[in-house]
């Protein structure tokens, strides 16, 4: 009678497991080159006192990812705002690009990507006279699932700041274009999955 219930409840552990695992979709590394694009769309501010500045960084990156790796394709500079503030009584505003470098991996379905940015000098200008914001770069590593429409966000924070980094992958059928455009003409690129 022992081997009748442990038949059984081996036999009951079976289905169980196929049942659970019949709703659980992974994702996949491709095996071969796709596109996709990365949309940057970063809110950060700072306030210092009577002080505040305002950073938008937006855009997107082109890039491929296949068996060899994960590196730029495409457009890769994004436009960055910056406006400060002063008591409500002045204020300057300046744009420039940032460049970004994309190398990395796909594996079991997690994009592991170390993103290296290159943020131009900004010339400042307003009711606050012409100020400048230095040039600077960034070096970090970021993962996100290899699934379309994935969006990863991780806080900025600091003694005197708040906002969100946003990132979003988009998956293309073809090479993202090599320069930024206006959205509407890269709409026939995203593909409809």
């Amino acid at each position: 009678m022992n081997l009748r219930m442990v038949t059984a409840a081996l036999f009951f552990v079976c289905i169980y497991m196929s049942i659970s695992a019949q709703g659980t979709k992974t994702a996949t590394c491709p095996s071969s080159d796709r596109y996709a694009l990365l949309n940057y769309d970063h809110n950060l501010l700072n306030q210092f006192g009577e002080f505040s500045q305002a950073s938008r960084v937006l855009g997107f990156v082109g890039i491929q990812i296949g068996p060899s790796g994960i590196v730029n394709s495409g457009n890769n500079v994004l436009q960055r705002i910056v406006e400060m503030e002063v008591e409500s009584e002045c204020s300057s505003k300046g744009e420039s690009d940032v460049t970004v470098t994309i190398t990395g991996e796909c594996v079991q379905g997690v994009l592991n990507m170390r993103i290296q940015e290159t943020y131009s000098e900004i010339t400042l200008s307003g009711s606050c006279g012409t100020g400048y914001v230095e040039a600077s770069n960034t070096d970090f590593q970021l993962e996100m699932e290899y699934t379309n429409n994935t969006t990863k966000t991780a806080p900025y924070v600091g003694a005197t700041g708040s906002g969100t980094y946003s990132w979003q992958l988009q998956f293309t059928d073809e090479p993202p274009p090599a320069e930024a455009l206006p959205l509407a003409p890269i709409l026939h690129l995203l593909r409809r999955d």
